[in-house]
């Protein structure tokens, strides 16, 4: 009988090492295999995930609701007069009148008593058609130069046959204090009161040195829209200047976002932004304040951005009078649930502060609030940041630290009354009642912040909220975040 051979024990255990280490190859490429499994799933599903929550998103990013047609009145209407750079020397006065180039021209001339014999001056006006996605207009305006301040004027514009009322407006003192009213969001998709709202205000302030706007003054870029603020607003542009910002609502939407071709001759403010920015960023210095505009919707690549970082810079840099003053739509820290705009906030709001703006005037948002700026030792500074509206939209409002004051639910607007050494702010709901105030001043070179609000309550009457079992858990939520907001005031 045989005996069995022996195995070497060397090559055993050689062997075993070498089945090992083939079995934890195997194992281990098996388990990076099934990683690279789950993470192309996981990557897959998330894509989808992007892909469902894009395609919700689409229709409110990228399409703007479609332009009916419509008939442009054969008359003059949307008459509108602006301010030009100087606010004390110059106005533009901006109409429409029909889809047929004509002669057109503005009458003025000064009726204070001291220059009654001032003869009438006969200016030519500009017309330019306006191509809109639906139609086609003729804007025209017509500049005056060399006004003289402390007086008042009275102007009328023709257009082929049509003469349009007599008109009036007035210059104030280059020492008078200057007074106006700022508008966030109006945003009326119709019907929405802006009518009755901008009635009581017009009443409260017949003569407001002139009024500003934060941007979405209208719903969407269609004539429907512009006659709905246009109706509400009345003709109280032909007497008090408009000074205007762009929003998104006065935009196109698209992959290439464009804006309301009828925007830019409808206001015609001075040409002094950065390039490629005519007329839609601008200044306009007055005695005591320059105030600088920004059409915020349109900074989004780089180019766009270095440009209007180096624009507002020297813009701040170069303002001669003691209040620098800014406006446009986005805010630079929102008060919207769960809403931040990079843009205005990284790449701008140190050139505010270093450029010393001392108010920052912003919409967008639909609710309210109020941030001033923190010295190193806590005590509030400049610049303050504004957000307001007045629209029928009401959003909900987040409840960060960092507002020392907010409210939503609320139709409000700002009075601000610039002296060579005070800003006086507060917002007022249209109903009259008083909801925030502050006092700035300008003592030894420093801008000392007086907050006469910071003991007054907040409203929150935001509550559009569905009514399912998951709005119910919402509106439960922000009530709590009310009461925490609350219990630290």
């Amino acid at each position: 009988m045989m005996k069995k051979k022996r195995s070497n024990p060397y090559y055993r255990s050689r062997n075993r090492k070498f089945s090992r280490r083939h079995s934890r190859r195997g194992y281990s490429r098996s388990r990076r295999g099934s990683r690279r499994r789950r993470g192309w799933i996981i990557a897959l599903v998330l894509l989808l995930a992007l892909g469902g929550w894009g395609a919700t998103r689409y229709r409110a990013w990228f399409v703007s609701p479609p332009e009916s047609a419509y008939v442009v009145p054969q008359g003059i209407d949307r008459l509108t007069i602006t301010p030009g750079e100087d606010f004390l020397t110059q106005r533009v006065v901006n109409w429409r009148c029909d889809t047929l180039l004509q002669d057109a021209w503005l009458d003025y001339r000064c009726i204070d008593s001291l220059c009654a014999d001032t003869a009438l001056v006969e200016l030519p006006a500009v017309g330019q058609e306006v191509v809109t996605r639906a139609g086609r207009n003729y804007y025209y305006h017509a500049e005056i130069n060399g006004l003289k301040a402390g007086r008042n004027y009275t102007y009328r514009v023709k257009t082929g046959s049509n003469t349009s009322p007599w008109y009036q407006f007035c210059i104030p003192d280059s020492t008078a204090a200057t007074d106006f009213i700022y508008i966030g969001d109006v945003q009326d998709p119709g019907g929405g009161g802006t009518d009755a709202l901008l009635h009581s205000l017009r009443s409260r302030y017949p003569r407001p040195d002139f009024l500003a706007l934060g941007g979405d003054q209208i719903e969407g870029a269609t004539d429907y829209y512009w006659n709905v603020w246009y109706q509400a607003i009345g003709d109280w542009t032909a007497t008090v200047p408009v000074v205007a910002a762009t929003g998104n609502h006065e935009y196109i939407k698209g992959l290439n976002r464009t804006l309301d071709s009828r925007w830019v001759p409808q206001y015609n403010y001075p040409d002094n932004g950065p390039k490629g920015f005519s007329r839609r960023s601008y200044f306009i210095d007055f005695p005591h304040m320059r105030l600088i505009v920004m059409d915020s919707n349109d900074i989004q690549w780089p180019a766009s951005i270095v440009k209007h970082r180096s624009w507002l810079k020297d813009a701040l840099d170069t303002a001669v009078q003691p209040w620098k003053i800014v406006m446009f739509h986005h805010g630079v820290y929102s008060v919207r649930q769960g809403r931040m705009n990079p843009v205005m906030r990284y790449c701008f709001r140190s050139i505010l502060e270093e450029g010393g703006a001392d108010m920052v005037l912003q919409g967008h948002d639909h609710a309210y609030s109020r941030i001033s700026t923190k010295s190193e030792n806590g005590e509030k500074t400049t610049p303050v940041y504004i957000i307001s509206s007045a629209s029928p939209k009401h959003y909900r409002n987040g409840f960060s630290d960092v507002h020392d004051r907010i409210g939503s639910g609320l139709f409000l607007y700002q009075t601000l009354h610039v002296t060579l050494t005070e800003l006086r702010y507060r917002s007022t709901t249209f109903d009259n009642n008083p909801y925030d105030d502050l006092l700035l001043r300008k003592i030894n070179g420093k801008t000392v912040v007086q907050d006469n609000a910071k003991d007054w309550g907040e409203v929150f009457a935001f509550d559009a909220f569905p009514d399912t079992k998951k709005g119910h858990k919402k509106r439960d939520r922000y009530h709590e975040e009310v009461l925490k907001r609350r219990s630290k005031l």
